[in-house]
């Protein structure tokens, strides 16, 4: 397909029946994501409609004509446990959606289905793996907001008004997603993430957040906003 026609990029990475990934980035400006890329798997998942390309544009600057002209589907016999890595591109639109109820005439997909002890090495997988990294990069501070939001039910200022959350109702479940993204989450990006964000809660009292954090453990507390 044509670069040009591209306006829906799918990133997908699984290990087992286990999700570790799912981004979706439109041209249109909806961006969705569930997890943070490890295991055990992050479920809690945002939706926003930002309005705007610019998350689709940064993240297609990496992506080369070339890459789209021919897809792949790797799959080989599953000892152990099973990798998957899949990017998909789609576009051309049939029925005037440009969303999540297109439905698109045109793709290319690269999907690799491996065992867990795999020596298969490829460019196009080297490509899928480092793109997978790049859309999490691009993602990461919005994501942040969003596992804020389903944890603390508080809203970044830099939340689209747009957005949706979905997460477990089970206490439990919620509690070990809380545990395992901020396992998986890069420590030192966590003061970038809230810079220059408030955070609302129900009633609308704003705050700031604030980290604090050593080799064993890791806190934050929200702290009121003074008005004046």
């Amino acid at each position: 397909m044509k670069k040009s026609d591209v306006e829906q990029v799918l990133i997908s990475v699984k290990s087992g029946k286990e999700e570790a990934l799912s981004i979706k980035i439109y041209k249109n400006g909806i961006i969705a994501r569930r997890g943070s890329g490890g295991l055990p798997g992050v479920k809690i998942s945002g939706m926003s409609f930002t309005g705007n390309s610019l998350y689709f544009e940064k993240l297609m600057q990496s992506v080369s004509q070339q890459i789209l002209d021919d897809g792949i589907n790797h799959e080989e016999e599953i000892l152990g446990d099973a990798l998957e890595y899949v990017a998909a591109f789609y576009g051309v639109s049939k029925n005037e959606d440009h969303g999540e109820r297109a439905d698109w005439a045109e793709s290319t997909v690269l999907r690799f289905f491996m065992d867990e002890g795999t020596t298969f090495r490829h460019n196009l997988l080297g490509f899928v793996d480092g793109f997978a990294i790049e859309a999490m990069k691009l993602t990461d501070s919005w994501y942040f907001d969003i596992v804020m939001l389903a944890l603390e039910n508080r809203k970044s200022s830099e939340l689209p008004e747009q957005t949706i959350v979905s997460a477990t109702d089970k206490e439990e479940d919620l509690e070990k997603d809380f545990q395992s993204y901020f396992q998986q989450v890069n420590k030192k990006e966590l003061p970038v993430f809230v810079k220059d964000k408030t955070y609302a809660d129900g009633d609308g009292n704003v705050s700031h957040l604030t980290f604090e954090s050593d080799e064993a453990s890791l806190t934050y507390k929200f702290e009121p906003v003074t008005q004046f």
